[in-house]
């Protein structure tokens, strides 16, 4: 379970690094959609979720017995 733990963390963070750096590098507006065809999933609630996820799981990593 530890091992889950870490790759979700980890994968989610790789995630949230790809989002910061397309709004960061290629001025993306936050606004804009990331995927063309779903409305509500922009560059801000990807990020969010990103970056919560990350958090989450890597908690669950480090107290994992």
């Amino acid at each position: 379970m530890k091992a889950l733990f870490l790759t979700l963390g980890s994968g989610s963070f790789l995630v949230w690094l790809y989002v910061a750096a397309r709004i960061i590098f290629s001025r993306v507006p936050l606004n804009s959609r990331f995927i063309d065809a779903v409305p509500f999933f922009t560059f801000t609630t990807l990020g969010i979720v990103a970056f919560v996820s990350s958090l989450v799981f890597m908690f669950l990593y480090l107290t994992e017995d």
